[in-house]
């Protein structure tokens, strides 16, 4: 019956103004107060590889995301870079981690990244041990076990839990 009365762009516009009204009433959020979460871990990664000049600091977020996807201690990947190879300052070939005696070429640091964390996680050699026993595996002497887990604590004390405001 209405129709008769209105024209007929009115009830197609007032059903647009409509639907706008919901969506505006559904999400009151201010977005200039929405802080973004960070990851305190890349925080910290990142500033540790700044303030020793490494050139691996770029490829903190890949880092982290290949130690969650791979299960593995967030500290261990770095301190590997860091003790092999500066944090990427000697690295040769992308080979951050002296892979393969320092033999084995990566297309890309985040190619050898990712290489190493799964390697470490589900490699025949390194699958179902402790963090020590993969690194027993990884290089056989006592004193580069201990290096690397100083390292990791250098880079943070104790494992951290990632997102903070």
């Amino acid at each position: 019956m209405l129709k008769r009365f209105l024209p007929s762009g009115f009830l197609i516009c007032a059903g647009v103004l409509s639907i706008a009204a919901a969506s505006a009433a559904v999400d009151q959020t201010d977005v200039t107060k929405v802080r973004k979460k960070t990851d305190l871990r890349e925080t910290l990664l990142r500033k540790f590889f700044k303030d020793n000049h490494c050139p691996a600091e770029k490829y903190s977020s890949i880092f982290l995301k290949e130690a969650d996807e791979h299960g593995l201690d967030w500290r261990l990947l770095p301190s590997l870079s860091f003790v092999e190879s500066g944090g990427g300052k000697t690295a040769r070939n992308n080979n951050l981690f002296g892979w393969a005696n320092g033999k084995r070429q990566f297309n890309s640091i985040s190619e050898a990244i990712h290489h190493v964390a799964s390697t470490l996680s589900h490699g025949k050699s390194y699958r179902g041990k402790d963090l020590e026993a993969k690194l027993f595996t990884y290089n056989h002497r006592a004193a580069y076990r201990q290096t690397i887990l100083d390292m990791m604590t250098k880079i943070a004390p104790a494992p951290v839990d990632g997102l903070s405001e």
